[in-house]
Formats: structure tokens, sequence, C-alpha cells
């Protein structure tokens, strides 16, 4: 009987623990973000960046190389506290698809489990949902539909104010397709590299298809 009262007595203790940590996280995210912080995001994170990128098709890499393809992502501030994310006509490797992509973002602090994860200061989460897609079929490739219309895309990624890194995944709703930004820094000169870039990674694309018999 005690060793039952006392593992009663545990798991009901956990699970207060449990919804305290819960409610106090639910706290956090609605937190706003401290202003200093959002000022140097707005600095950050504007114009047109240019980032890494995995073209991912459920857990398959369509953009085929281990480093990715470059991809430019155009920022508008709506106000001091909203970013518009856009993509334009963005297709590359094996995609089936031409994407086009829009979304609000908002930016919230970190809860307990994040900060764990991403440690050190100047780290805030940004997030949106009901992102527009706009999207084509290639020729020649598995899916050669029309041009349609796909809403529900969403955005979660983390950006470090002090270091400049960044890392988030865009999933477009569409065919399972998502855009993977791994953890890199934003360099604001890479737009004007952008197009030798892009080039040079058409180039190892192709060497890397003869080398591994893609057609």
């Amino acid at each position: 009987m005690i060793k039952k009262s006392i593992s009663c007595f545990f798991i009901t203790a956990l699970f207060l623990l449990t919804a305290v940590s819960c409610k106090g996280d639910e706290e956090i995210t609605k937190t706003p973000v401290a202003e200093k912080y959002l000022t140097e995001a707005r600095n950050i994170m504007k114009d047109c960046i240019v980032v890494n990128a995995k073209a991912m098709m459920g857990t398959v890499d369509k953009t085929l190389l281990p480093q990715g393809c470059p991809l430019k992502y155009y920022l508008t501030w709506k106000d001091e506290r909203n970013l518009k994310m856009e993509i334009r006509a963005f297709s590359v490797g094996k995609m089936p698809l031409t994407i086009t992509f829009a979304i609000n973002l908002n930016f919230i602090q970190l809860n307990s489990w994040e900060k764990n994860e991403y440690q050190g200061e100047g780290w805030i989460k940004f997030q949106g949902e009901g992102g527009v897609t706009d999207y084509i079929g290639n020729p020649n490739t598995e899916y050669e539909g029309d041009s349609e219309h796909s809403g529900g895309g969403s955005v979660i990624g983390y950006l470090n104010v002090k270091t400049h890194e960044v890392e988030f995944i865009t999933n477009f709703n569409v065919m399972n397709f998502s855009s993977d930004v791994y953890r890199q820094k934003i360099d604001p000169t890479r737009i004007n590299r952008y197009d030798a870039e892009f080039a040079q990674y058409e180039k190892d694309l192709e060497k890397y298809k003869k080398e591994h018999g893609i057609l």
C-alpha cells in the first residue's frame, strides 16, 4: 500500500510539473520579443537574402548535393513586428514543381525546450501559418499539372541576432515539399554573387548526376 501511495504521489507530481511547465512555456511564447532584438532582426532579415537550402520531398533531397542550393528569400517588414517572406519561382535539381510562396511571420521568444537546443544569447523564434503556395509542374517530370494554388503552408525558424545565424523550414503544403535551411550565417553580400553561385550549383549538379548515373 505504501509503495502504491508513493507511486501515485510521484505520478501526480510529474503530471503537475508537466502542466506547470507547459503553461509556463505558453506564457513565454506569448511574451513579445525585446525591442532591441527586433531592431537587430529588422537589420538582418531585410530586402533579399541568399541562403543554402535543401528542397525536400518527404525525406528525399531533390537538390541532391550535400550543401543544397542557393535560394533567394524576399523579405518585407509589414510593420515593426511582422515580416512577409516570399520565394519566387523556385525549382532546382529533381524538383517536379516550380514553386512561388508567400507567408507572414511573427517573432516570439523561445520556450524552455528550445532554449536547450539554441543556447547562447541572441536567439529568437519566428513562425507563420496559412502561407500561400502557387505551383506549376515542370516538363518531363513525374508531375505535369497546370498551375495550381494551395494554402496552409508554414514556416518555423530561429535567428540569432548576435551571430546572424539562421535556421528554418518552409513547408509548402504541396506533395510533402519543404525547403530546409540548415543552420548558417546570413551574409548580405551573397545577393551580389547569386547568379554565379547558382550557375556553379548547376554545374556541380550535372557532374553529380553523371558520377551517380542519374538521368
